[in-house]
C-alpha cells in the first residue's frame, strides 16, 4: 500500500493542524513503474479479484499503494520461489516489530511473518499519529501484485501471489484518520530458512533487511 504525505515543509497552520512534515523527495516515488514492467514474472500470480481469508484492513498510498513513478533497476527474478527443499517446516510466526518507514507521525512497521504451506505471509501496519488525516491508495491488481517483493539471499526475487490492496480495495484511494491504523499484508510462494536473511522492498518506501530466527 502506498502514502501521500503532501508538501512536506515548514507549515505553520492553525492550533487545530499540527503535522509538519519533511516526507517529500525519493520516498514518494513510485517505484511500482519499474517493477510493473512485466507482470508475466509474478511467481505465483492469482488471476485478478482472487482473495485471502482472514485478510485485515491496509491502506496503500495511490502509488502508496497508489501507493509518482520513478524509474529503477530492474530486480533479477527466479520462477524457482522456495528456498526450502524436502519436507515443509512447520507452520511458524516471527514476532519482527521492525519499522519500514515513520515521520511526521506517520508509520509502517512489519509486525511478523508467518510460514506455512511453502509460503510467507508477512504482516504490516500502517499508523496515523498526526492530527490531520494520511493520504493512501491502492493500486489495481494488476499493479500492486508487482508492487513489492522479497529479495532472498541467493538474489531471487519473489513477488507476491496475494495482498490486502490486491483483495480488498484494489483501484481504490481513501485516508486513515488520526489516531487510527490499518493491517496490510502479503503473501509471496517462498519460505525463508529459520535464521536467514531477506530483503524486503515494499512499494515506494526505503527496503528492508530482515532475519527469521
Amino acid at each position: 500500500m502506498k502514502r501521500y504525505v503532501g508538501l512536506l515543509g515548514v507549515i505553520v497552520v492553525t492550533a487545530s493542524l499540527a503535522v509538519v512534515g519533511a516526507l517529500g523527495g525519493a520516498y514518494l516515488a513510485d517505484r511500482s513503474a519499474s517493477r510493473q514492467a512485466d507482470p508475466t514474472a509474478v511467481t505465483g500470480r492469482p488471476a485478478p479479484g482472487s482473495g485471502d481469508a482472514g485478510r485485515g484492513p491496509s491502506g496503500s498510498p495511490a502509488r502508496s499503494q497508489s501507493p509518482a513513478q520513478s524509474q529503477s533497476p530492474a530486480r533479477s527474478e527466479s520462477p524457482a520461489p522456495s528456498e526450502s527443499s524436502g519436507e515443509q517446516p512447520a507452520p511458524r510466526t516471527y514476532r519482527l516489530d521492525k519499522v519500514i518507514y515513520d515521520r511526521a507521525s506517520m508509520s509502517v512497521t512489519l509486525l511478523s511473518a508467518e510460514t506455512t504451506g511453502g509460503r510467507l505471509r508477512l504482516n504490516i501496519r500502517y499508523r496515523n499519529d498526526s492530527s490531520v488525516a494520511w493520504p493512501v491508495s491502492c493500486p489495481t491488481v494488476a499493479v500492486d501484485l508487482v508492487s513489492s517483493q522479497v529479495t532472498l539471499p541467493d538474489g531471487r526475487a519473489v513477488r507476491p501471489e496475494r495482498t490486502w490492496c490486491a483483495a480488498t480495495r484494489a483501484g481504490e484511494s481513501f485516508s486513515i484518520k488520526p489516531g487510527e491504523q490499518v493491517d496490510s499484508w502479503a503473501v509471496y510462494p517462498t519460505v525463508p530458512r529459520t535464521g536467514s536473511s531477506f530483503v524486503l522492498s515494499w512499494y515506494d518506501f526505503p527496503d528492508l533487511d530482515v532475519r527469521l530466527r
